[in-house]
């Protein structure tokens, strides 16, 4: 597996440093703004300017450490930068001739930045934080007389900005609300087909590797086949030549049991290798699935004690079954065993739609970090036995429609929650 330290941190950390280049790029071109100011010698307050852009630079100082830190970066945080840049650039514009000065568009780009890769509400903050920062500064700031339109009203009609003015407030009034909507429902669909992509890439990998299972066994199982046949020939042959030895007829006995056994087990593999045949599900009803699991794998694991619980009264549903299903069930039960040889309890319930199957070992839990990819990867884990035996099983049960998860016990051991859809009609 991938270092997981570094990736939950990549996107956020990638969005702060983009966005303290977006900053020094804007404090060049209003320190390059200012220079110009003072070369033409224009009636600024420098002092309060200058005091303000230093504590800016101070900011970005602070974010390029914060960067090299392994630290997740919030979005509330993250808000709260778009909020410091509100504020600065505010000051920076009552020094500056308020609403006037050119730069009062640059209120925008936290707005985008915002709706791009915040949360709707927190885009919304900003986006209502800058609009009265805006109207703020029309009424109030420093004026410089070079940025004043040539035809002013400020002081007759009630000291109301003019019509210029005023027009470009309602402009940014309409930009800012179309961005801070539209920005961000793109922007949430973006995350949500970014996340359906991931899962079927996911489902995709597991979708091969179970390819490459089956084809592997498929390949095992024909090249088997010859050297049993063999085997059981020469089994034969010898029961004929040692008739009369007790003990050896005892060893041959277990060893035609035994090819048999393994004869059978490659026979039903190439039949549920049939599609036709897989996908040949019945109807059943929950208690007699369970007691057919048991069945099949009490003679697999005589040794285990399976505890059975059924938590509804009354008429038990039907569920639509396979023999991949039931493999699967086999399966999970076979690791649940491996960890807990004593003892595996399984409880079923049932609603309208859904029937539960919880399975529970007392072995030693399985990791949290292990849980939220077993079935979904192949993983090697010798002393639990969850390997490729899992993803098959998940896969089978997903096919049926259901569902399967996997999480450590409060006290002891591991839980696997299967999730079955009803049969349509079935009665309760």
């Amino acid at each position: 597996m991938p270092d997981k330290q570094f990736f939950p941190l990549a996107a956020a950390q990638l969005n702060l440093k983009r966005l303290l280049l977006i900053r020094l790029i804007v404090f060049i071109c209003q320190l390059s703004a200012l220079i110009f100011a003072w070369v033409l010698d224009y009636s600024l307050a420098y002092s309060a300017i200058i005091t303000v852009m230093s504590v800016i630079l101070v900011i970005n100082f602070a974010v390029a450490i914060r960067l090299f830190r392994q630290t997740r970066v919030s979005d509330l945080e993250f808000l709260m930068h778009l909020l410091f840049d509100v504020f600065s650039l505010s000051l920076l514009l009552y020094s500056s001739g308020g609403a006037n000065n050119p730069f009062v568009s640059f209120f925008l780009v936290p707005i985008t930045i915002a709706a791009a890769i915040l949360p709707w509400t927190y885009t919304w903050a900003v986006a209502g934080i800058s609009l009265a920062a805006y109207t703020f500064l029309l009424f109030f700031y420093q004026p410089l007389s070079v940025l004043m339109p040539a035809q002013m009203d400020m002081s007759g009609e009630g000291g109301l900005p003019n019509l210029h003015i005023t027009g470009m407030w309602f402009n940014f009034l309409v930009s800012a609300a179309l961005i801070t909507y539209f920005v961000v429902k793109m922007a949430s669909e973006i995350r949500t087909q970014e996340s359906r992509l991931t899962q079927y890439r996911e489902e995709n990998m597991r979708n091969e590797q179970i390819l490459a299972v089956a084809t592997q066994a498929a390949g095992t199982a024909h090249e088997l086949g010859t050297p049993l046949n063999t085997m059981a020939i020469l089994v034969d042959e010898m029961a004929d030549d040692y008739s009369g030895n007790v003990e050896l007829e005892k060893d041959i006995s277990t060893l035609v049991t035994q090819i048999s056994a393994c004869k059978k087990s490659l026979q039903e593999l190439v039949s549920r290798a049939d599609l036709r045949k897989a996908g040949a599900a019945k109807e059943i009803e929950i208690p007699q699935f369970i007691e057919q699991i048991w069945e099949q794998w009490s003679l697999l694991r005589p040794e285990v004690i399976l505890n059975q619980e059924i938590e509804r009264d009354g008429t038990p549903p039907h569920i639509l079954v396979d023999s991949t299903l039931q493999q699967a069930l086999v399966n999970i039960l076979n690791n649940a065993a491996d960890a807990s040889p004593e003892r595996v309890d399984i409880v079923a319930d049932w609603d309208k739609s859904s029937c539960f199957l919880t399975i529970r070992d007392y072995g030693q839990g399985i990791k949290e970090e292990m849980a939220s990819y077993l079935g979904s990867e192949i993983v090697s884990d010798k002393e639990k036995g969850m390997g490729v035996g899992m993803i098959l099983s998940q896969a089978s049960i997903e096919r049926m429609g259901g569902q399967v998860s996997f999480s450590p016990h409060p006290e002891k051991g591991t839980v696997t929650r299967i999730q079955l859809p009803i049969s349509p009609g079935s009665g309760q």
